[in-house]
């Protein structure tokens, strides 16, 4: 920006290149109001004729069965003051102690009334608070993107799985601010990939379920018919080398000249000289916004090094090309001049495609050095350093380590280089080249790219697993004794619980091995879309409402109206076992119709189990998602009595429940006094929805299951397996960190009718019986 610029010429800016104004559009607010419904305490129906395991409770159980606790409670904290909250540190300093719960609390009776303040105090205290909110898509009237938060989430206690290596944070990115810090909504792809994974293996987080269900591809255009200026490949090379050095942005001539004598061309030269940074933002971002320019947006164009790498020296020029035009753009907006008021603006103006390329530009500014060298022939030649080399190698190394890679030893002699003979490691792969030189575009590509690079580095592994691609997300492979899985396959999700398993940057592993396929072998899984109800703008506004502790706002709260809920710890099945994963192969696959005789063949996936006396399979059909429960403070705590729900034992009728969507649904009719004369729902939520009124997802839940999973691995593996096989995501509670109120209320905002409890398997399993 020139010294004379001011915060307008951003503005400016911003209506220049807006294509629509959504000040002229309201948010579309439902005319009904928000009723929590005053249904019978009672639960569901029993089961005919459930099918219960024989199994034997007088056996001898290990020091950590459950049957040797009491549930767990926390000692209540009382303030003198009720307005002095404690701070999150406090709060993670009180100590559960073993006791039973109580309710009504010590001094009050069962047809006592407790005053707002009181009912805070002995209801709310600790318990999780949720909250749903709506950003607008820009230039997009009536797409939404969506996000739940929490209100007492801290670095110490959070649903989010921590990244095991600095290198994996690269998952995510903000262009404004530190990615560590940033909220959900400044990520550049969306959802927020930071908040992706959840701590259980094989879970994600609230958020981004609530935020996958927003409007994830706007339906934009932006045209522009300016090309720049030609330029060889050599020129762009040198110029990308002096701009390591930072932008002259000192020195507006000499800006300007950079500028437009070389790259572009200045549409007001004779009349009005761009000498504005603020002009020459908006001729960048118009040049970028040609649709002749590689789309980094797009899924198949995310593994860069295909490009800067590639024989083809079109497509290698026009790559340079682009990303030094985009590099022009990134350090003028990131000059030091501009403040970061005027500089977020501008950044959540740009068109998603520009977006991207600032990504680009970043993530290479950040990892890679270009050295010019002179030859005998008195040309000049580039090759590239890497600084971020070293922290790449550890980060594979980490990555390997903790997915138990069957073959170590080979993956560290690779990465040693100390073998003259071997390949240079960037260069076995667009995808080994993208990891080692720390190029990585954030999104669901990362995970990829991040395995691909381990398989290059085990020379063992041979072709059968380089055909795993980001383009068929919903797949795994077998190698040795194991199998690993992608976190979108419902297969990693689902045997995520089991014993040994683990989760690393998008990893699910080591799993079960599967006798169907071959010993080194790819497979996609065949899943479908779960037929749950997709959630609207009105669910998401509506989630503090919908999940308050207290229920309804009233003055007086009645100590009737609640109750701890708690679950039985006593009569827990160890008798259920996982016998085998079977896959069944996808008729009408031929050898003919593959590219490659490596080329992964589409399977159906299922788990049988053996319980008790019979076997049980379980087909692994829909997409679901496992959500990690927030822990929760000070529980367990009351649950308000609207809040319906039906507690089960994983071994008693489970197996039999077909129907549990039309039981969760209850006596759920279409409500058409809705608004007629709103906008509509986006093309995505519609398309998606399975609800073929469109009501709001969280009309259609009126109950929650909570199916008690306690006891071995393998009981929480054949919970989710039902929930695969029928389609119903569910919240995964762990009972010494969350309480069951706290679970359903989160199920409730989620729009989740299935809630999983869990104490994380028995202490003595470890690792045994898995394959390793």
């Amino acid at each position: 920006m020139s010294p004379t610029s001011s915060e307008d010429d951003y503005h400016e800016f911003g209506d220049r290149y807006a294509i629509d104004d959504m000040s002229d559009y309201g948010r579309w607010e439902s005319s009904q109001q928000l009723q929590i419904r005053q249904a019978s305490r009672s639960v569901t129906s029993p089961i005919s004729s459930p099918r219960y395991l024989d199994h034997d409770y007088t056996s001898e159980c290990p020091s950590s069965s459950p049957g040797n606790h009491a549930p767990l409670t926390y000692r209540p904290r009382r303030y003198d003051n009720f307005y002095e909250v404690p701070s999150p540190r406090e709060r993670d300093q009180i100590d559960p102690v073993v006791g039973e719960p109580e309710w009504p609390p010590p001094g009050w009776e069962e047809d006592a009334v407790m005053s707002a303040r009181e009912a805070q105090r002995f209801i709310c205290d600790g318990a999780n608070t949720f909250n749903g909110t709506l950003e607008d898509v820009p230039n997009a009237p009536y797409h939404y993107k969506f996000f739940a938060t929490i209100d007492n989430e801290c670095q110490s206690r959070s649903d989010r799985s921590e990244f095991a290596h600095a290198s994996f944070k690269n998952i995510s990115m903000t262009l404004a601010g530190s990615a560590d810090t940033a909220p959900p909504t400044a990520s550049l792809e969306q959802p927020c990939m930071a908040h992706c994974f959840g701590r259980f293996p094989g879970t994600t987080t609230l958020n981004y379920r609530v935020s996958s269900m927003g409007t994830l591809q706007p339906p934009l255009t932006f045209r522009s018919n300016t090309y720049p200026k030609k330029i060889r490949l050599l020129h762009i090379l040198d110029r990308l080398r002096e701009l390591e050095k930072g932008l002259e942005d000192e020195d507006p001539e000499e800006l300007y000249k950079t500028l437009y004598d070389v790259l572009i061309e200045d549409p007001d030269r004779h009349t009005n000289p761009h000498y504005g940074m603020e002009l020459q933002i908006a001729d960048l971002i118009n040049v970028l916004t040609n649709p002749d320019w590689i789309n980094f947006s797009l899924s198949k164009n995310q593994v860069v090094a295909k490009f800067f790498d590639s024989r083809d020296a079109n497509k290698r020029q026009k790559f340079f090309h682009q990303l030094l035009l985009s590099v022009e753009l990134y350090l003028r907006i990131e000059s030091k001049q501009h403040d970061m008021g005027p500089k977020r603006r501008v950044l959540r103006q740009l068109p998603p495609k520009v977006a991207w390329d600032m990504a680009v530009a970043q993530r290479w500014m950040e990892n890679m050095v270009i050295t010019r060298e002179a030859s005998s022939s008195h040309r000049s030649t580039f090759s590239y350093d890497y600084p971020s080399k070293t922290r790449q190698k550890e980060a594979l190394r980490r990555f390997a380590s903790l997915l138990k890679w069957p073959n170590m030893d080979e993956v560290d002699y690779i990465l040693e280089e100390k073998d003259s003979k071997e390949k240079p490691l960037e260069d076995r792969s667009a995808d080994a080249m993208s990891w080692f030189s720390g190029v990585i575009l954030p999104g669901p590509t990362m995970p990829w790219i991040l395995m691909n690079t381990l398989i290059d580095c085990d020379t063992v592994a041979g072709d059968a697993l380089k055909v795993l691609t980001h383009m068929s997300p919903f797949s795994g492979f077998q190698y040795r004794a194991s199998t690993y899985w992608s976190y979108q396959c419902i297969v990693g999700k689902v045997l995520g619980a089991a014993r040994g398993v683990g989760h690393v940057a998008g990893w699910v592993g080591p799993c079960a091995y599967a006798p169907d396929l071959r010993r080194t072998e790819c497979a996609r899984v065949r899943q479908y879309s779960s037929p749950e109800p997709i959630m609207t703008p009105r669910d998401v506004e509506t989630i503090a409402e919908r999940t308050d502790a207290l229920g309804p706002e009233y003055d007086q709260y009645p100590v009737a109206d609640y109750d701890i809920a708690t679950p039985d710890l006593e009569d827990v099945t160890d008798a259920i076992r996982i016998e085998k994963l079977v896959f069944n192969i996808v008729e009408d696959q031929s050898r003919s119709t593959k590219v490659s005789k490596h080329t992964p063949y589409t399977w159906d996936a299922a788990l049988q189990f053996a319980c008790g006396s019979e076997s049980w399979k379980m087909r692994l059909k829909y997409n679901v998602d496992f959500v990690t429960a927030f822990p929760c403070h000070n529980g367990p705590h009351a649950l308000f009595n609207d809040y319906k729900y039906h507690a089960l034992k994983v071994d008693h009728g489970l197996v039999d429940i077909h129907d549990w969507a039309d039981q969760a649904r209850g006596s759920y009719q279409p409500d058409h006094q809705s608004p007629t004369n709103g906008p509509p729902f986006s093309s995505l939520q519609r398309d998606r929805s399975r609800s073929p009124t469109q009501e709001p997802a969280h009309r259609q839940i009126n109950e929650v299951m909570a199916i008690e999973a306690f006891g071995v691995s393998d009981n929480e593996v054949f919970a989710r397996s039902w929930c695969a096989q029928w389609g119903h995501s569910a919240i995964i509670a762990n009972i010494k960190e969350t309480c069951l109120a706290c679970a359903i209320r989160e199920a409730y905002a989620a729009c989740i009718s299935v809630v999983i409890l869990t104490e994380g398997g028995r202490d003595h399993e470890r690792d045994q019986g898995v394959h390793v």
